[in-house]
This record gives structure tokens, sequence and C-alpha cells, in this order.
């Protein structure tokens, strides 16, 4: 049976993933910022996958439609919606190496 604590707890938890989101996202922009990374593609994909860094690192699910509302671009979303998550291959991965990561495999194509 569901308790007002139950709804108290998931309250808190959605707050604290907000705030861990905003706070890689702004930690994302300096670091952007820092290397000299100003093109809109890399950095609306370092910022897209820093969401789903942070729901990872959280043990959380984060579909695509999450993702565009919290960047702003809800209006794109078509299509159906699905989850992602980072994979086995980065699941250890620090914030920063993903970054790096990111820039060097767009700065191929």
């Amino acid at each position: 049976m569901w308790t007002r604590e139950d709804t108290r707890y998931w309250i808190a938890q959605l707050e604290n993933r907000i705030e861990d989101i905003e706070y890689y996202l702004k930690q994302t922009i300096s670091w952007c910022e820092s290397n000299y990374v100003y093109d809109d593609r890399k950095v609306f994909m370092c910022s897209f996958l820093t969401c789903i860094w942070v729901c990872h690192m959280r043990g959380e699910a984060i579909s695509y439609k999450e993702l565009l509302e919290i960047l702003g671009l809800e209006n794109m979303f078509i299509g159906e919606d699905s989850v992602y998550d980072l994979g086995p291959n980065l699941k250890d991965i620090e914030h920063e190496e993903l970054l790096n990561l990111v820039v060097r495999r767009l700065s191929d194509f």
C-alpha cells in the first residue's frame, strides 16, 4: 500500500534528481567553455549524455521524452518514447571522461 511517506520520499528523490542534473549541466557548459567547445552539436550531445550519465550514476532510467523536456526541447519529440542508458562499456566512466569522449567522437565526423 502506497503511503504518504512513500509520496514524500518519491518527491524528495525527484527533487534530488533535478538538482543533480542541473548541477552537472552547469558543469558541462563550464567544461565546454574551458575547453573551447562551442559547436552547438557538440554542446548539445555533451548535455544530452550528461543527463543520461547523471541518471545512470543514480541507478535510474531516463526516457528520450524526459531528456528533451530537461533540455527545453520537448516540442522536438516525435515517434515513440524509449529509455536511454550508457550501456556496459561506459558504466564506470567519469563525467569529464564522458565529455572528452563525446567531443573526440564528434570531431571524427
